[in-house]
């Protein structure tokens, strides 16, 4: 409208069109308020997505960590058995050599015995 045809309007009519717009203006300030609610709602989700995406990371660090970790573990633990088994083999050989030794000296003397 154009401001002569305000003018012919009644005190009546232009508080109805003032109410109108006030009405209208309430509408888009309730409507404009919601839509940044949920532009809140979806930008937390976007970060918590960011959030979990991260976590992941982190956590496939973490395994690959432990993975390691673990492997260094029994690498460690079978370097230390072969080391084991070796000093083991080495004391059994010993043992019987002195088995061996012990024998024979025991079959001297029954040789000198028996003569």
């Amino acid at each position: 409208m154009t401001d002569k045809e305000f003018r012919k309007l009644k005190r009546g009519d232009l508080i109805a069109i003032i109410y109108e717009y006030q009405k209208k203006q309430e509408e888009l300030v309730k409507e404009i308020s919601e839509l940044r609610e949920q532009l809140e709602s979806k930008n937390l989700k976007i970060n918590k997505a960011g959030s979990i995406a991260e976590a992941v990371v982190g956590l496939d660090l973490l395994f690959e960590t432990a993975q390691k970790t673990a492997d260094d573990y029994i690498e460690q633990v079978r370097l230390a058995n072969e080391e084991a088994e070796k000093k083991a083999a080495e004391i059994i050989k010993q043992a019987e050599d002195e088995a061996a030794e012990i024998v024979l000296k025991a079959k001297i003397k029954a040789a000198n015995r028996k003569k």
